[in-house]
């Protein structure tokens, strides 16, 4: 998101542009880096298949890979980088793996979790969206669910959204019950998971 955003605050001063959700496969990467780029703002016409790197040779490019997770990916951008040969060009890339950062001579940003002044604003917003305003029996059930989401925006999202239409003060215990529970598992992603699943589980079959 901050990357998207950063994206289209800059691309405006760049002469090609383009803004990448990776793939696995390199070919599929190509042909979206391809499909994806604009020149000027306007987006390209040229088919895919008429398409060559070198064809962004010195040309001054804003590039946006979001989700490197592999030596593909990485190879990829350097294949860019080499071909592009501009100063003038910038490579933006998001990664939850450090040591591909690091492997590309990266300045690394460090995405921090929210703090609970902004994961409760967020949290509200989804659950109660202006001028709706909490009860009085959910109010301090809001504060124990947002500390559960421990700051990550997602997270605040979608159990936001879960909550929206509740106002039984009973099914935001359970919530927060099922969160408190996900607590349990170790690692980032898979605690992630857990919490996503406490709003999928209580979906209805349709």
């Amino acid at each position: 998101t901050l990357a998207k955003l950063l994206f289209n605050e800059l691309c405006a001063e760049y002469e090609y542009t383009c803004f990448v959700p990776l793939k696995k496969n390199t070919k599929e990467i190509e042909d979206e880096v391809f499909s994806s780029m604009h020149h000027l703002g306007k987006q390209l016409t040229k088919r895919v298949k008429e398409w060559q790197l070198t064809d962004l040779r010195q040309k001054i490019l804003l590039l946006v890979l979001d989700d490197i997770d592999n030596g593909s990916h990485v190879a990829f951008l350097q294949d860019i980088v080499s071909k592009n040969d501009c100063a003038n060009s910038r490579y933006i890339v998001t990664s939850r793996n450090r040591d591909i950062l690091n492997s590309l001579d990266s300045c690394v940003f460090d995405v921090k979790f929210l703090n609970p002044k902004s994961s409760t604003k967020l949290f509200m917003s989804y659950a109660f969206p202006y001028p709706t305003e909490p009860m009085p029996s959910l109010k301090e059930w809001v504060h124990k669910i947002v500390v559960k989401c421990d700051g990550l925006p997602l997270t605040l999202e979608v159990i936001g959204t879960y909550l929206k239409t509740k106002d039984k003060e009973s099914i935001w215990i359970q919530c927060f019950q099922a969160l408190d529970e996900a607590e349990n598992v170790v690692s980032l992603d898979e605690k992630l998971w857990a919490k996503l699943r406490v709003s999928y589980d209580r979906l209805g079959s349709q």
